[in-house]
């Protein structure tokens, strides 16, 4: 992504279509974690070995960013969430 470099800038964003409902799986492999995206109004805890789901619709375009809100660990303290928003040609595309 162009621009300023940001704290939560991530190397790969989640690529979601607008408009349509989604659902995500959320686990963690190691410790607790929490997949936060406050603007979106997600925050789901990761749990080793449960796997949780959520489901929600965006609706409108655009880039969203959140990160772990668990102090789950050494050097865990910025763990960044990337969602981009795209049309639905955009997202087939």
């Amino acid at each position: 992504m162009e621009g300023p470099i940001r704290q939560l800038n991530v190397d790969n964003y989640l690529v979601l279509p607008v408009d349509t409902s989604v659902r995500l799986l959320i686990t963690s492999t190691d410790v607790l974690h929490s997949f936060a995206v406050p603007s979106l109004g997600i925050k789901l805890d990761a749990t080793p070995g449960r796997l949780n789901s959520i489901g929600f619709m965006v609706s409108r375009p655009g880039v969203f960013y959140g990160q772990c809100s668990e102090l789950c660990g050494y050097l865990h303290g910025f763990m960044p969430i990337g969602i981009k928003a795209v049309s639905m040609d955009e997202y087939f595309a």
